[in-house]
């Protein structure tokens, strides 16, 4: 990211070529649609490059920066969308997948992706059940913490609290595992 913040543009292809597999997976399990989601990608490679500069390695690594901003403006995109319409929802995740999408074109991208989906399914599986439903439902559902708070029918603070332990765990448990 450092390179990137000086304008290295030569970094900026490798970051994209490292990260777009995953996050497009991600950002196609909130939206849906392949369509919007490219162009989701898109804002958010073109957001990494010009926010740069709000990186801080202090924070957390550059995974972490970048999934945090895909989620965000799949959230956005679904609020754009009026996703709202959906209505309240079981939201038991038993049946919980995540496969990060890849071009198939290189086969040590594909194992590399399906380690990393592997190695994050499990220490969501490692999770409380409270908190694996209110970090799934929030990633890969695009709910906000109200939206999630109306919908699962618990209280916000409850709803807030929750993720913030789910992800600090999370953080715990892939710190170790380099994903």
């Amino acid at each position: 990211m450092y390179r990137i913040q000086k304008g290295d543009v030569e970094a900026m292809r490798k970051l994209y070529a490292k990260y777009k597999n995953l996050l497009f997976g991600m950002i196609l399990s909130v939206l849906k649609n392949r369509e919007e989601a490219e162009d989701c990608l898109q804002e958010v490679f073109t957001q990494a490059w010009e926010k740069a500069d709000k990186f801080d390695a202090g924070r957390g690594n550059v995974y972490s920066f970048l999934v945090t901003m895909t989620r965000n403006k799949a959230i956005d995109r679904t609020r754009s969308r009026a996703f709202k319409d959906a209505g309240k929802e079981d939201h038991i995740i038993n049946d919980f997948t995540l496969t990060p999408v890849s071009d198939g074109n290189n086969p040590h991208e594909n194992l590399e992706l399906s380690e990393r989906a592997s190695i994050l399914r499990d220490a969501l599986q490692r999770l409380d059940k409270k908190e694996r439903e209110v970090l799934y439902v929030s990633y890969f559902k695009g709910l906000s913490q109200s939206e999630i708070s109306d919908t699962m029918d618990i209280p916000l603070g409850t709803v807030k609290y929750r993720m913030r332990q789910g992800m600090i765990k999370l953080k715990e448990m892939l710190v170790t595992e380099e994903l």
